[in-house]
């Protein structure tokens, strides 16, 4: 790994319990996240360094913009999927999940090479293999694995060829063969199993120089693994236990953007990191 050390910054002050599902959207040159346990969506504009939230009536773990519609989403809500307007906060539900009672919600999610919104669910306490992973695809939510216990990550290659899978209680970066027609494949590669003193992986991204870069959740940061090898390549620091989520946007595409969360730290944690929850960045990690 590089020696050198990396330490985001933060970029603005407002403080999540659980921030995560952080995106750029090209559609409007803004940064979005969701705070899952306060039911909220965040939206900061870097042009203008506006910040505003929207408040919703249940949990949303992940947000996607709709290509022909900058002010829609796709978001996923522990009752399902739905179509958010951000004009007037409209909502319309495309697809139901059972919840069992409340015990069940939805967590990351993303988009295959095809189009289609993949998203995982999970036990509210984090109780082993009681979530799934689903496509959502022609208008029905299919079920692809049926027993997961906090999905994460769901990214695809650029090639399209392999999707990269993170159930974070087993510390394992899988890799899936995926094919538009045949779907995805039912056996996998281990392609990094995270060290306990590195934390566990949580959301990921891959990063315009086509590697692996995940968010730790106790592990302070978030890690560069290579996306052949698994080699753990680089890590950016960030002064925050609990890293959540992670994409890459800005101007030119290059700066890197963590989101964090406060939640499941004590007192004397959230004493020694105040500055969990907020949102940290990184400009120009990446030189084109």
């Amino acid at each position: 790994m590089e020696r050198n050390v990396k330490t985001a910054q933060v970029l603005l002050e407002t403080k999540s319990l659980l921030g995560e599902g952080i995106l750029w959207n090209k559609h409007d040159q803004s940064l979005y996240w969701v705070d899952i346990l306060q039911k909220r969506i965040h939206q900061y504009n870097l042009e203008n360094n506006v910040s505003t939230f929207w408040e919703l009536p249940g949990y949303v773990s992940k947000i996607v913009p709709l290509e022909e519609d900058g002010g829609k989403f796709l978001i996923a809500m522990q009752e399902g999927l739905s179509i958010w307007n951000k004009e007037d906060q409209g909502l319309s539900i495309v697809a139901s999940l059972d919840t069992y009672n409340g015990q069940i919600r939805t967590n990351d999610g993303g988009i295959d090479p095809a189009g289609n919104f993949w998203i995982g669910t999970m036990h509210m306490k984090a109780l082993p293999n009681q979530g799934k992973l689903l496509c959502f695809r022609d208008g029905i939510l299919e079920t692809i694995i049926p027993a997961v216990t906090i999905p994460n990550g769901l990214v695809w290659s650029a090639n399209g060829r392999f999707l990269y899978f993170i159930d974070t209680h087993t510390r394992e970066i899988r890799r899936f063969t995926w094919d538009k027609t045949a779907g995805l494949s039912k056996a996998y590669h281990t392609l990094v199993r995270v060290p306990d003193k590195l934390g566990m992986p949580d959301g990921m991204c891959i990063g315009p120089d086509g590697h692996l870069w995940v968010a730790h959740w106790d592990g302070y940061g978030v890690y560069k693994w290579h996306i052949e090898t698994g080699e753990l390549l680089d890590k950016v620091q960030v002064n925050a236990p609990h890293v959540t989520s992670c994409c890459f946007g800005g101007p030119t595409g290059m700066d890197l953007f963590i989101a964090t969360a406060r939640e499941g730290l004590d007192d004397a944690q959230l004493e020694a990191y105040p500055d969990s929850g907020k949102v940290f960045h990184f400009k120009n990690l990446i030189s084109e």
